[in-house]
């Protein structure tokens, strides 16, 4: 949960409250922390990109979790 306590260090109770009750959320959690251990250290890696924007995606989708009242966002 480290990358996740930097991205969001006050929100840190409900995200793990949340991993413990919602499986689709530990799922998009656990699914953001692996790619970000994929992240090369060279920014000018072909993959570096990819990486990046699927790492943007599953931020908000975190993000929509955690103002949509911890329920599911719709979409």
């Amino acid at each position: 949960m480290d990358t996740l306590s930097m991205l969001f260090p006050d929100r840190m109770n409900e995200i793990g409250r949340l991993r413990s009750v919602d499986t689709v959320f530990a799922q998009i959690c656990a699914d953001y922390e692996n790619l970000n251990a994929l992240l090369p250290c060279d920014t000018s890696d072909p993959t570096y990109s990819d990486l990046i924007n699927s790492l943007r995606g599953l931020e908000d989708e975190i993000q929509l979790y955690l103002t949509s009242g911890s329920k599911p966002p719709e979409g």
